[in-house]
Formats: structure tokens, sequence, C-alpha cells
């Protein structure tokens, strides 16, 4: 809970594949909020006020993968609507023909998105979303500590340096936003 309120914060990328990993962590461990508890929070160095912060915020993403039926696989749809914007921006730069910084590291990683978009399940899916799966399958790697190939690690470099500079112009648009307001 509290870290994912500062990633979504400060790194609007890695606050989504944090989600996933929760989602995917809901699973796991069946929904049962006890199991949840015990196995993603040290309840005795929190005080009663913080557990029950957490234990509420477990249960509202229970509920909601299961309003939302995900519960066997998807995403909650408010991370599909943060990839859906991020992937909007993207096209905003690339259209917009002058962040040529950008448009490079997108020619880079251009041949990686179709490649890996022939890999997956992808007709429904945008390029910033296969790109998010493509970071998650690398994570999900490094945890069963599984080898992945030269190619494969250059090919997560070019997407994570892709990532890495929209979420920078994401946040400074969210930034840009909030003063407008102010």
């Amino acid at each position: 809970m509290l870290i994912a309120k500062e990633k979504r914060k400060s790194n609007i990328a890695e606050y989504i594949i944090y989600m996933w990993q929760i989602e995917d962590l809901m699973r796991v461990f069946k929904f049962d909020i006890n199991t949840i508890i015990e196995n993603l929070v040290d309840a005795k160095a929190l005080d009663h006020k913080l557990l029950a912060d957490y234990e509420n915020w477990y249960s509202d993403i229970i509920e909601m993968m299961t309003i939302e039926n995900i519960k066997e696989k998807g995403h909650l749809q408010v991370i599909s609507n943060l990839i859906l914007d991020l992937n909007r921006l993207h096209f905003e730069l690339l259209n917009a023909r002058v962040d040529y910084k950008y448009i490079e590291l997108y020619n880079k990683a251009l041949p990686n998105i179709l490649e890996f978009s022939k890999k997956i399940e992808s007709a429904d899916k945008n390029e910033i979303e296969i790109i998010f799966n493509a970071l998650y399958a690398l994570l999900l790697l490094r945890i069963q500590k599984k080898e992945i190939s030269k190619g494969t690690n250059q090919a997560m470099k070019t997407f994570s340096n892709l990532i890495a500079d929209l979420t920078k112009k994401y946040h400074q648009r969210e930034e840009k936003e909030k003063t407008q307001w102010l």
C-alpha cells in the first residue's frame, strides 16, 4: 500500500508493474485476506491503524478484481487506463515529431516490439501494453532465476529506455497539469 502510493507518485511504470505483481499475489493466495496479510504484511511491526489500512487496501483490490471478473487473469481497469494514458502520450510524442530523442528510442525498440508481439496474443494490445508485458515477463524470469539470453536482455534494454523516457514525460505532464489548476 505504501509502496504503491510512492511508486504512483514517483514512477508510473514501476507502479504498473508493482500492481501487476499484487494482482498475481492475490491469485496465488486465492484471495484469502488472512493469508495475504500473513504473507505480505509484517503485522508485528505495524500499529493497529496501519495494519487495518493494509487489510482494507488488499480487501479493496480483491473486491475490484472480483467485480471486474479478473480473478483468473487480466488487470484492474484502473491500471489498464494508466497504460492507455501512457499509450496516448506515446503517440502524441511520435506524431508531434519534435522530441527526437523519444523518436530515436522508439525506433530502436520497434523491431523488438514487433518481435515480442508475435510471441504473445497481442491483437488487442497497444505498443505500450506489449512493452509492459515483456518487462513483466522479464521480471518473472528473474524472480524464477531463469537464464535470460543476451538478445532478450538487449531487447528489454530498448523497452526500458523507451518506457523510462515516456514515464519521465508522463510525470512532467502531470506536474504541469497540476500547477495549471493551482
